[in-house]
């Protein structure tokens, strides 16, 4: 079951998958390329999160200077 866990921008998905471990992990990806994969969601979520701050904050930099 994919989740969209920043509402205004669906580039990012956490999704349970394999990726090695014995368990099905969440695995965060941007526009489907592989981000990172946890136990928990939270942790997942809080990535996630913490990456769309980031990239907003590049591209609102990069745009006050051109």
């Amino acid at each position: 079951m994919k989740r969209y866990p920043i509402k205004s921008d669906e580039r990012y998905t956490i999704d349970k998958e394999f990726c090695g471990y014995a368990e099905a992990r969440y695995v965060l990806r941007f526009c489907g390329e592989w981000v990172m994969q946890s136990q928990f969601y939270s942790t997942a979520l809080v990535r996630a999160i913490g990456e769309s701050a980031r990239r907003n904050q590049a591209l609102t930099v990069e745009a006050k200077t051109s």
